[in-house]
């Protein structure tokens, strides 16, 4: 078995976008050499993507509409 060149902890953090420049490129280099390690971040980034389309997070609830009848104009008077 051949040994990876690229470790799942670099994988992962050239999906999550946390290297820095010069590690960013030496990944993109092994990648264009290498077919199935494209293909295994395209994978990794897909399921990162669904993964974050699962939990989006929703938007802030409507506001309820106050009634201004009886109840309001009876707190305004003194």
């Amino acid at each position: 078995m051949t040994e990876r060149p690229l470790s799942d902890e670099m994988l992962n953090a050239f999906v999550d976008r946390q290297l820095s420049a010069e590690d960013r490129l030496h990944v993109l280099r092994v990648i264009a050499d290498d077919r199935h390690l494209g293909q295994e971040v395209c994978d990794r980034h897909r399921i990162k993507e669904l993964v974050n389309l699962a939990y989006c997070q929703p938007g802030p609830p409507p506001r309820a509409v106050r009634s201004c009848g009886p109840r309001f104009w009876r707190w305004w008077r003194f």
